[in-house]
């Protein structure tokens, strides 16, 4: 874990290869209505009707438009490119899978406390990130 101009961040301690796992989410899964609130902010949502509360240092992983790691349904963070030391590691927030949204759409409500104004410099940059994209 590290520090960036927004707060806590995960950064590349060596040089990753595309297709490396490098984190994963671990902790404990729930309905909605059992998140603690001041977790609401860090929770991923792991299956239909289910949040998972990341106890490890994959909490940090800071959003961006053009991620340079994902999640996946193992609850592994996989890059999605090659990834320098040094560089941040970061992940899509609004991203969703475009079948499990077809097929649980109540599932992915967004909660008004994850809007935010992305900051993320990338050319794809969105600008707001206020609901999910199924992709």
């Amino acid at each position: 874990m590290s520090r960036n101009d927004y707060g806590a961040c995960v950064v590349a301690v060596r040089d990753l290869a595309e297709g490396g796992t490098v984190e994963r989410f671990e902790g404990p899964v729930m309905p909605w209505d059992e998140v603690p609130p001041a977790e609401v902010i860090y929770v991923i949502s792991f299956e239909p009707y289910r949040w998972l509360v990341p106890r490890t240092s994959a909490r940090y992983l800071n959003h961006s438009c053009d991620p340079n790691c994902e999640f996946r349904p193992t609850r592994d963070v996989v890059t999605r490119r090659a990834v320098a030391a040094g560089e941040e590691l970061t992940i899509s927030y609004d991203w969703a899978d475009r079948a499990q949204y077809a097929r649980h759409p109540g599932h992915y409500f967004w909660d008004p406390r994850w809007t935010f104004a992305c900051r993320c410099r990338s050319p794809r940059c969105l600008g707001l990130i206020d609901r999910y994209r199924p992709v």
